[in-house]
């Protein structure tokens, strides 16, 4: 008999007892400014030591290299991808914000500033962890037109992953997160599989844009509520279904402005606003 993924939900969100930090801007284009920006919209400090964060979409049917495999054995190396989690005793203060560079030294020459954390190592930024069953791939980074960035938590106890945040962007409906169908036993303590629940079809995500962005700007949050995101029936780790986010409303295409959230205040007038650099 399979195990619902609501039991286990329970027990880990009560173990779970901070806030859950979110995407807040991802940059795709150019290659040397590439970053992932992680906000903490709470009024708590967020640790961050069972965070994992990855660029890597699928369903049932490609499980052996989507992320919910992580609880069971290796996830297949993919190029150009990577599933990380931080390094132990990181965290995020509260109201902060972090930046991940896919490379520290090229986001230095970027924006003139090194990142919070990066995945190559360039010895710029503090490096991200590769931890069992995940990579780094060598030539890892952020897809122009097609591509999935998910943040999830997963304590190393549970059979399932639980969802903190979920962005995408494109028109490929191959190319998004779907974990419905999939039953897998993880180190949990037995041998019964656990089963995630159903999420939304591909062909009704919404996604950011139908493709990337250009040059000099960026994809930035400006709904830190998830717009009408279900709060309820999810695969997040409250409940939520991640899936479900109206992202063309949510997130928005602007210059880039890594290590801030999004204000709607040109760059050039930055001065006095909270910023960890």
């Amino acid at each position: 008999m399979r195990k619902s993924a609501i039991a286990a939900l329970i027990v880990t969100t009560i173990a779970f007892s901070q806030g859950i930090p979110l995407l807040s801007e991802i940059c795709v284009t150019p290659t040397t400014g590439e970053f992932i920006e992680i906000h903490n919209p709470t009024s708590s400090s967020i640790a961050l030591d069972d965070i994992y964060l990855c660029d890597l979409y699928g369903t049932a049917a490609t499980l052996p290299s989507f992320y919910p495999q992580i609880t069971a054995g290796p996830v297949t190396n993919t190029s150009a991808d990577f599933l990380v989690r931080f390094p132990a005793g990181s965290s995020l203060p509260a109201g902060g914000v972090i930046t991940i560079a896919m490379k520290g030294s090229d986001f230095q020459s970027t924006y003139g500033a090194a990142p919070d954390y990066e995945l190559l190592n360039s010895g710029v930024g503090t490096q991200m962890v590769t931890p069992p069953n995940g990579y780094i791939n060598p030539t890892a980074g952020l897809t122009n037109g097609d591509e999935v960035v998910v943040l999830f938590y997963w304590n190393r106890l549970t059979d399932l992953v639980y969802d903190l945040d979920y962005a995408l962007w494109g028109d490929d409906p191959t190319r998004v997160v779907d974990k419905t169908g999939i039953s897998i036993d993880g180190p949990d303590g037995d041998t019964i599989p656990s089963t995630y629940l159903a999420e939304t079809p591909a062909a009704s995500q919404n996604a950011i844009s139908t493709g990337g962005h250009s040059s000099g700007q960026s994809f930035q949050r400006v709904d830190f509520t998830e717009g009408t995101e279900s709060q309820s029936g999810g695969n997040g780790l409250t409940g939520h279904d991640e899936t479900s986010e109206n992202m063309s409303t949510t997130w928005l295409i602007a210059p880039p402005t890594p290590g801030v959230t999004y204000t709607s205040i040109p760059r050039t007038t930055w001065a006095g606003i909270k910023s960890l650099w």
